[in-house]
């Protein structure tokens, strides 16, 4: 067969009629989009991540929260039911729902216009020893006892003999259902009937109390409704309501103001973190408080750091103008009626 015309020329340079320059240019495109294929694939197929959350934490009732001093423009008037010696005999001619209150009030030596603060501290009979070195304090500090303590009347003899004043500390269900408030708590899943029945077991089987407060209950002196029925227990005994406040929003002064009960609420809080030094500061606030509005209340606990910050902090009151009193002296103070 006759050559072609250009087969002289291409001669070796030609490899199946393709010159290998293109060859190459063909060669490095093709691995270019391979390689580019291959990353397109393994983003799209690559498992997408997770979008990040910020970790949801609860917020906690602030123990720190010292709410402003109050006043009970409809409660009723109790000055009178504190006037002079609280066993004197006109105290039996009283309605019966005064006659508690007023039987177990012990007496204050405040004057008017003086500093006053008192100290409540809860928990009390659970640890009998530190329940007993509290109770060798030189008061009157008000002490509350747990309903469900062993040796209630024993326990109250004592802090009567001592100068004390006496509080029910009752039982609350808590917003977190990890705490236990222990038994004979009061829940919002209780009726009516129920509630009064509880109640009627934690209170009356001992005497010599002035009032109740509450132990935990951030849950359950939310609710209205059942806290109405607690204040008209309480009202029909003739007790105050000290509301500790464990939560900002408690309904326990309002229904307690509209079933006429007398109430105070918590300042400060004089435990949380239990080394004397952070007592002692809290006191302070305590301290402060009492001066900017005449009156302060604290709730602490018996741990042996309160029991100490106490011991060297309580002498020291009268040289600053300030005079340690019973709740019930707080509550003559913070009490008034409505004019007219």
């Amino acid at each position: 067969m006759p050559e072609s015309p250009n087969s002289g020329k291409r001669g070796k340079a030609a490899w199946f009629g393709v010159r290998p320059v293109f060859l190459i240019a063909g060669a490095v495109a093709l691995l270019g989009f391979g390689v580019v294929f291959g990353i397109s694939l393994d983003i799209a197929t690559r498992p997408k991540p997770k979008p990040v959350v910020a970790a949801q934490v609860p917020v906690q009732p602030s123990r720190q929260y010292v709410p402003p001093i109050i006043t009970a423009p409809d409660a009723p008037d109790t000055a009178s039911i504190f006037a002079g010696d609280p066993l004197h005999k006109e105290t039996l001619a009283k309605p019966p729902e005064e006659q508690a209150l007023a039987l177990n009030a012990v007496p204050s030596s405040a004057t008017n216009g003086q500093t006053v603060i008192a100290v409540v501290i809860d928990d009390m009979g659970l640890d009998r020893a530190r329940a007993l070195k509290m109770i060798e304090l030189k008061g009157p500090l008000t002490l509350s006892l747990m309903t469900y303590a062993d040796g209630l009347p024993g326990l109250v003899d004592l802090a009567h003999k001592g100068g004390h004043e006496i509080l029910a500390h009752l039982p609350m269900q808590p917003l977190d259902p990890k705490e236990h408030p222990g038994p004979g708590a009061l829940l919002v899943n209780m009726d009516e009937a129920t509630i009064r029945r509880v109640m009627a077991a934690d209170l009356d089987s001992w005497k010599g109390y002035v009032g109740v407060n509450n132990h935990m209950g951030s849950r359950f002196t939310q609710d209205r409704t059942r806290m109405t029925v607690v204040m008209e227990e309480l009202k029909s005994r003739g007790l105050l309501w000290l509301d500790s406040k464990t939560i900002g929003d408690t309904t326990g002064p309002a229904a307690a103001r509209t079933a006429g009960v007398p109430y105070v609420e918590r300042d400060v809080f004089l435990d949380n973190v239990e080394t004397v030094a952070a007592v002692t500061a809290q006191l302070e606030i305590l301290a402060a408080t009492a001066k900017s509005h005449g009156t302060a209340i604290g709730i602490g606990h018996p741990h042996d750091s309160t029991i100490a910050a106490l011991k060297q902090w309580l002498p020291g009151l009268a040289a600053r103008g300030i005079v340690l009193v019973p709740i019930t002296e707080v509550l003559k103070r913070r009490t008034v009626r409505a004019p007219g």
